[in-house]
C-alpha cells in the first residue's frame, strides 16, 4: 500500500550575503502514519567545514545540536496529533526564517516503502551525494576565486542576478563597472560524456541568449574551467570539444587555477572603455 510522504531538506547557511549553503539533513513526515522523523549529518562533518573555510567548526556543531534538539522535541510532540494537525506542524517546521538553518520547500512522494528506507534514500541522494556533484565543485571554485579577488582588493565582483525579457540567471561573480563583467566557474567532473555535454550546453545556451539580447558582451565573460578528474580518454575528449565550442562562441576560458589570468580579467573591469590591459 502506497503512503504519502512529505519531506524537506535541512540546509546550513552561515553566510546570508553570499547565499551559499550545504545540505545537512532531511525531515520526513507521513501524516496518515502519524510519523515525523529526521536525519542530520554528523556534527563533525568535514565536508561542510571545508566548504566554508572561514567558518569555525564550533558554530556548525552548535547549530546542528540545537536543530537536533528541536526536531526531537517536535518528534515527541506530534505523537498525539491528528493527520491534519501533523501536516500543519510540518508546514510550520519548514516555514522560512532568518536563521543559520533553512529548509527547502516542502516536497511530496507517494511510495510503497517503509519510512526508514525512504529517509535513508533521501539522505543518501540529497545530503551525502550532493558533495559529489558539479554544483558542489563549482561552489568550491567560486569560494577560491572570491577569496583571491578579496586578497587582491578586487571587491567589485558580487553575486547578482542578470536578466533579459524572459529569463533571470543568478551568477556568483558579477561586476557592474564599465558594462557587465561575469566570472562563472564551470566544473566538468561528470561520469559520462553526455552529462558533460549537457552541462556545457546548459550554460552555453544561457550565455548565448544573454549575448544575443545585448545583456552581456562575449569578451566580458570569463569561464574558469575544471576538467575531468579521471584519465578517461572519452571524457577528456569530450572536455576538449567543450573547450573548442566555448572558444568558437567567443567567451574567454582558462584553467580555474590560473590566478594571474583571473586577476587580469577582474582588473580589466575597472579600466575605462577603450583601454585594455596588456
Amino acid at each position: 500500500m502506497k503512503t504519502l510522504y512529505q519531506y524537506a531538506i535541512v540546509r546550513f547557511l552561515p553566510h546570508v550575503e553570499t547565499g551559499e549553503f550545504a545540505n545537512v539533513g532531511i525531515v520526513l513526515c507521513a501524516p496518515e502514519l502519524g510519523l515525523f522523523d529526521f536525519r542530520l549529518a554528523p556534527s563533525r562533518f568535514a565536508r561542510v567545514t571545508d566548504f566554508f573555510e572561514d567558518l569555525e567548526g564550533k558554530l556548525y556543531k552548535a547549530t546542528l545540536q540545537t536543530v537536533e534538539q528541536e526536531l526531537q522535541r517536535i518528534q515527541t510532540y506530534v505523537t498525539r496529533l491528528t493527520p491534519k494537525a501533523l501536516a500543519q506542524q510540518m508546514q510550520e517546521v519548514v516555514r522560512p526564517r532568518e536563521t543559520l538553518i533553512r529548509y527547502s520547500e516542502l516536497r511530496s512522494l507517494y511510495l510503497d516503502q517503509k519510512p526508514t528506507a525512504v529517509l535513508e534514500q533521501l539522505f543518501e541522494r540529497l545530503v551525502h551525494r550532493t558533495f559529489l556533484t558539479e554544483e558542489y565543485q563549482e561552489n568550491l571554485m567560486v569560494k577560491v576565486i572570491r577569496q583571491q579577488l578579496k586578497d587582491e582588493k578586487l571587491t567589485h565582483f558580487k553575486q547578482q542576478k542578470i536578466q533579459d525579457n524572459f529569463i533571470e540567471v543568478t551568477l556568483p561573480l558579477v561586476a557592474k563597472t564599465n558594462g557587465l563583467f561575469v566570472i562563472r566557474p564551470l566544473a566538468f567532473r561528470q561520469q559520462t560524456a553526455i552529462r558533460l555535454f549537457d552541462h556545457a550546453e546548459q550554460w552555453l545556451g544561457r550565455f548565448r541568449r544573454l549575448v544575443n539580447h545585448h545583456v552581456l558582451h562575449k569578451e566580458h565573460i570569463l569561464l574558469p574551467l575544471q576538467g575531468p578528474k579521471v584519465s578517461d580518454s572519452k571524457l577528456l575528449g569530450a572536455f576538449r570539444e567543450v573547450e573548442r565550442e566555448l572558444a568558437a562562441f567567443g567567451v574567454q576560458t582558462l584553467d580555474y587555477k590560473d590566478k594571474a589570468g583571473i586577476s587580469c580579467f577582474a582588473k580589466q573591469a575597472l579600466i575605462p572603455d577603450g583601454f585594455k590591459l596588456q
